[in-house]
């Protein structure tokens, strides 16, 4: 990997906030239910063999502080072998894993995002899923309980991660559900008053 204007920056596939808006608005019509996976130190779960063919190796000076660095001297470097945090390619090796793991699931890509994927309905899934992932933060909705249990527990055995149950907050934004009305509503006025208060204006008058 050679060092070019973006080599810095780090690249993962995220939904548009109105994917992630379509997921709720689909679930609120179709009265599915909306749970969320977190998962725990997500991109050192990636793994590169998940990568395009062509992605380049690629390699690091060794750390700073490494007992062992004084021995291998000055110019030599070493392969990455897993993702690292802080490193440019570990989101994308992430997005590329989760990919992989939910085709062998059954999931396919929605063709207008590339991290929301649909599975439907047959085989070891009775009902239909569909899920947004946002880098380690999934939205995941289905009308069947115990599908939903079972995609998650399946889930759970590939990533380490948390089983946060039924969303009421997600990505800052609080979300108020009427079972009754068949409706969500998507609030983010914690959000609003945490920046009023950032920005040193929730004292001030109109």
């Amino acid at each position: 990997m050679e060092k070019g204007d973006d080599y810095i920056d780090s690249f993962s596939p995220v939904p548009r906030a109105a994917a992630m808006r379509t997921i709720v608005s689909a679930a609120a019509a179709e009265h599915m239910h909306l749970h969320s996976v977190d998962w725990e130190q997500a991109f050192i779960q990636g793994d590169w063999a998940n990568l395009p063919e062509d992605t380049p190796a690629i390699f690091i000076k060794p750390p700073t502080g490494w007992d062992g660095a004084a021995d291998l001297g000055e110019d030599v470097v070493l392969q990455v072998t897993r993702p690292l945090y802080g490193h440019p390619a570990s989101s994308r090796c992430l997005h590329f894993t989760v990919h992989e793991f939910l085709k062998s699931e059954g999931f396919t890509k929605a063709g207008f995002e590339e991290s929301v994927w649909v599975r439907e309905a047959g085989g070891k899934y009775h009902h239909r899923i569909l899920l947004g992932i946002h880098i380690d933060d999934s939205l995941i909705a289905c009308n069947d309980l115990h599908t939903l249990q079972h995609f998650k527990s399946s889930l759970l055995q590939r990533f380490q991660g948390t089983d946060e149950g039924e969303v009421t907050e997600y990505l800052g934004c609080k979300l108020i559900r009427d079972w009754e009305n068949g409706s969500i509503t998507i609030s983010q006025a914690e959000y609003a008053r945490k920046i009023v208060k950032l920005l040193n204006v929730d004292v001030s008058r109109p």
